[in-house]
């Protein structure tokens, strides 16, 4: 990746391409994440703040990318850390002067939930059983895709639970490499970085249908690739 990630910031840096800026933020966001997870494990002020140290964490990301020159031959991760733990540290600050009540973030909760089932209602195949079976499935890969996001996530009961939990999070990860550029930044930003589809939207420059329709590939894709892993490991 290290070439690849060379001519990409070549590409930033002088083009302002923002397919490369895109790809240097899926490159560089499970980083980020494990950037502000740290943070979050040593302040820990709720288990909902998670929900905003995220969100601050890729606005950091997309700063350091923003300001970051090659030229100066400064890694780029020290460099970032710094602005993402600050971003982090900023957000928390803000949350520790206001109340939070138990279950403050009910409405994202509720709006990612809509934009889901909307998303995977879109263009069915006319097959009632056919398209209640995709919807759920897809329900679960965004569950899937939530747990993943946790820092920590859903301990599992024994060692058994734990091994196929890394296997499960070990597939879902292979396949996502799978999605196109586009799909991946939408699967990111929306489960890792928990923004609604109209914040995606905003932010990748397009509307919020577009961010539905390319919600629903991935989702789908992922669906396709799974599938496909499991048929392989029982042939």
């Amino acid at each position: 990746m290290e070439g690849d990630e060379d001519t990409l910031w070549l590409r930033w840096q002088q083009e302002r391409s923002h397919a490369a800026r895109d790809a240097l933020i899926i490159h560089y966001s499970p980083w980020a994440r494990m950037v502000a997870r740290d943070v979050y494990m040593r302040v820990y002020l709720m288990r909902d703040s998670w929900h905003d140290c995220v969100q601050n964490a890729l606005l950091g990301l997309m700063e350091a990318i923003e300001r970051f020159d090659p030229a100066r031959r400064v890694p780029f991760k020290p460099f970032a850390r710094l602005r993402i733990r600050g971003a982090v540290f900023d957000g928390l600050r803000v949350l520790r002067n206001v109340h939070l009540e138990l279950g403050h973030d009910a409405p994202y909760r509720r709006t990612a939930a809509k934009e889901r089932v909307e998303s995977l209602h879109e263009e069915g195949s006319g097959d009632a059983l056919e398209d209640f079976i995709a919807t759920t499935v897809g329900l679960g890969l965004g569950f899937l895709l939530d747990m993943q996001s946790m820092p920590g996530g859903v301990q599992p009961a024994d060692a058994y639970a734990e091994l196929e939990k890394a296997q499960l999070s070990a597939a879902v990860s292979d396949s996502l490499e799978q999605l196109t550029e586009r799909e991946q930044m939408v699967v990111v930003l929306h489960y890792y970085h928990q923004l609604s589809f109209v914040e995606v939207a905003e932010r990748l420059g397009v509307t919020k249908g577009r961010i539905s329709q390319l919600h629903k590939r991935a989702l789908d894709r992922l669906r396709g690739c799974l599938r496909a892993r499991a048929m392989a490991e029982l042939a």
